[in-house]
């Protein structure tokens, strides 16, 4: 071994030791702040508290702030010389789901639904954990500026879950206030891996998805006299029953599409024949132009099944998009590898997962907008204790899935 390697690994080791070090200092405070949120959940756009604790924690830390970025949303910049500029993100908000997972922090709190009903709030995406893991390597690297040359910037988006709060964020002037990333990353909890592991893979992570509501029409009437009215129970199963060839008989099947229809409601009395009917789906897919197809086949489907009913065109179906669209996450190849050499040095390979892309969906695709795309890379973290991982497997312990109530990841440990 040369004199020159020998004194980089030297600097690397010293390097990991004070990494390993400060990240003890840091746990005790991360924990207590995580249980703090995690108690006090706040739904998308609700996210006032969480954001302050962000910014306040952000400012500590020796960054320069801006608030109120998309809403809820912070973001944070350290400057630290001469050279590439990385983004962090994590998320924010919550879920409309009742916890139910018996922990001494656990979720009370209620919000006020659309329709002025209470709702059960809690943070079952675990959005609360990447939170406080983003603010606690914002904190560890600062304490490390020494070791690193750039700018950091760490950004804590709100409004994941509902309505697209990346695209609020660089909508609301994220890059034109703190510049343009050379690179993004990200991470997402995974109940299914242990903890002390990360599971990454190069090309498609998640998959796109479009949520819409459609409006089935037809025309109103008594049950006992169907022959003089168009009924649009019958014309929302028959599309139902559509939208499902969309994705057999319509799409290529090397391409991988989703519909799946969630919500279906018509119709208040068992002898009426109601004027219409209201669905709301979802379209995944890991290519734009694969879901835009879809959604293309879905409407055309719709508007034929009216028209055979003899319905006028004042009286087609209508699709409203109920949410942002959302672009696959397609994690960048040389930035996944270099993220996987360097979780191999610090965790060891056993603990390195190549992961299957998700069908599932998320906006941090949206930080590398279409026609002016950067490098991104997100990572799933392991959040459940081997032990547990154990329990489950035997049958002993049912394990809490992402959106349910009863998703506990083991903090300490992850």
């Amino acid at each position: 071994m040369t004199g020159g390697a020998g004194a980089a690994m030297r600097v690397a080791d010293e390097w990991k030791k004070r990494l390993y070090q400060l990240v003890e200092v840091h746990l005790p405070p991360a924990l207590a702040l995580y249980r703090r949120i995690h108690a006090r959940p706040e739904l998308s756009g609700e996210e006032t508290a969480t954001a302050a604790l962000a910014a306040e924690r952000l400012a500590a830390a020796g960054f320069e702030v801006a608030a109120g970025l998309g809403g809820h949303g912070v973001a944070g910049r350290l400057r630290n010389g001469t050279g590439p500029r990385l983004l962090i993100r994590g998320d924010m908000d919550a879920l409309p789901v009742r916890e139910e997972t018996g922990l001494a922090y656990a979720s009370t709190v209620t919000s006020c639904g659309p329709d002025g009903q209470a709702l059960p709030v809690m943070h079952a995406c675990g959005h609360d954990l990447h939170t406080v893991a983003v603010l606690g390597a914002a904190a560890i690297l600062a304490e490390l500026r020494a070791t690193w040359a750039g700018e950091l910037m760490v950004v804590c988006q709100p409004a994941e879950e509902t309505v697209g709060g990346a695209k609020l964020m660089i909508a609301d002037g994220l890059y034109e206030r703190f510049g343009r990333p050379d690179w993004g990353i990200a991470l997402h909890v995974r109940p299914e891996l242990p903890t002390g592991s990360v599971g990454l893979r190069a090309g498609i992570l998640s998959a796109g998805c479009r949520s819409l509501d459609v409006t089935i029409r037809g025309r109103g009437g008594h049950g006992a006299a169907p022959h003089k009215a168009v009924d649009p129970i019958v014309l929302a199963a028959q599309f139902v029953l559509a939208a499902q060839t969309v994705v057999s008989r319509e799409t290529h099947p090397a391409e991988m599409v989703v519909v799946s229809i969630g919500s279906i409601h018509g119709g208040s009395k068992r002898n009426v024949i109601p004027e219409s009917v209201e669905l709301k789906l979802t379209i995944r897919g890991y290519k734009e132009a694969v879901i835009a197809a879809a959604d293309a086949a879905l409407r055309r489907h719709a508007r034929g099944l009216a028209s055979a009913a003899g319905l006028d065109e004042n009286e087609m179906p209508v699709f409203h998009p109920a949410e942002p669209p959302f672009r696959p996450v397609v994690n960048d190849e040389p930035l996944t590898q270099t993220l996987s050499a360097l979780f191999t040095d610090l965790l060891g390979a056993e603990r390195v997962v190549r992961q299957e892309p998700s069908t599932g969906s998320e906006d941090f695709g949206d930080f590398s907008p279409a026609g002016a795309e950067l490098p991104l890379c997100m990572f799933h973290l392991g959040c459940t204790a081997p032990e547990r991982l154990a329990r489950v497997e035997t049958g002993e312990e049912k394990l809490g899935l992402l959106h349910t109530p009863r998703f506990a990841p083991d903090a300490e440990p992850t």
